[in-house]
């Protein structure tokens, strides 16, 4: 055992009187080695500096011609890598509004983009999937009403449950708001149609009026003009001119109230109504929006 162990005491201080002499070498530029290699040589015992002679022997040989290869080809390598044009989706270029596809481009492009839509958000498509039923395709034709289909069942779903909850709390003002937010959202996306359709407006002109009694005397301005456009939809034309009198009244530069009495004129036909309620705008200084102000320039005569 004590041999073994001054054996191994000998072999240690040769390996480092060898790695000692090799970083002398190194240091005096007489070994053709970088510095970085020296923690390998002192850490790997025999074949540590047998690398580095190695290494300094092929520098000798070759001139320093072959690391200086390999690092060109790396530099090669690595421009060719950077210059490589990624190849983008084929059909990149070829991405238009749908509306436009359903008008001018071929069947097979038009079936993509219906395919790419039932991938996405098919609800938010609602609009133009109606208008990609009446397509000429019948592919497109299929896809679109499927899709229809598929959407105005989850609506009718959702109704349902809201109608349901509300008959067990009609009480819950919680419960009162959803039902009333989505059955006026679901009227506009026109998921229902004709008699069903008028009903559902009855349904929701109640439903506002109760959540406006439920304010204890308190008004509000976005409910009673939610109001007055169910009542215009329903053609109730002399509910909505009073509900609309109140509303400009109490909220004179409120800019809906204002364009919600430009519809009710131009249901009612009446030329006069119309340029008084201009007149009235222009008077009462109306804070208008860029939609607001597009509509009083139609109302006007205005194209621009």
């Amino acid at each position: 055992m004590r041999n073994g162990f001054w054996l191994g005491l000998v072999l240690l201080a040769v390996h480092l009187a060898v790695c000692g002499g090799l970083w002398l070498l190194a240091r005096t530029r007489a070994l053709e080695v970088e510095g970085y290699f020296i923690p390998v040589m002192l850490l790997v015992p025999l074949w540590g500096p047998l690398c580095v002679l190695l290494l300094h022997t092929s520098n000798r040989l070759t001139g320093g011609c072959l690391r200086e290869q390999t690092l060109e080809k790396l530099r090669i390598n690595d421009e060719i890598y950077k210059n490589i044009l990624v190849v983008g989706n084929e059909d990149e270029d070829t991405v238009v509004p749908l509306e436009e596809a359903l008008l001018v481009d071929s069947p097979v492009q038009k079936r993509k983009l219906i395919l790419s839509v039932l991938t996405d958000d098919p609800a938010g498509y609602y609009d133009l999937l109606q208008q990609a039923r009446m397509d000429n395709d019948s592919e497109v034709v299929h896809y679109a009403s499927t899709a229809l289909s598929q959407i105005t069942k989850e609506a009718d779903l959702k109704l349902q449950k809201l109608e349901q909850r509300y008959a067990a709390a009609p009480d819950d003002a919680a419960v009162l708001e959803e039902y009333c937010d989505y059955l006026e959202g679901y009227l506009k996306d026109g998921f229902v149609q004709g008699r069903a359709a008028e009903i559902q407006r009855h349904q929701l002109e109640q439903l506002l009026k109760k959540r406006m009694e439920s304010l204890g005397g308190r008004r509000s301005c976005t409910l009673e003009c939610r109001l007055a456009d169910v009542q215009l939809s329903l053609a109730e034309y002399d509910r909505a001119e009073k509900t609309l009198e109140d509303l400009t009244a109490r909220w004179p530069q409120r800019e809906t109230p204002w364009v919600l009495r430009l519809q009710l004129a131009a249901a009612l036909r009446d030329g006069a109504a119309i340029q008084k309620t201009l007149c009235q705008i222009e008077e009462k200084e109306v804070y208008l929006s860029a939609k607001g102000r597009e509509i009083v320039r139609f109302w006007q005569g205005k194209q621009q």
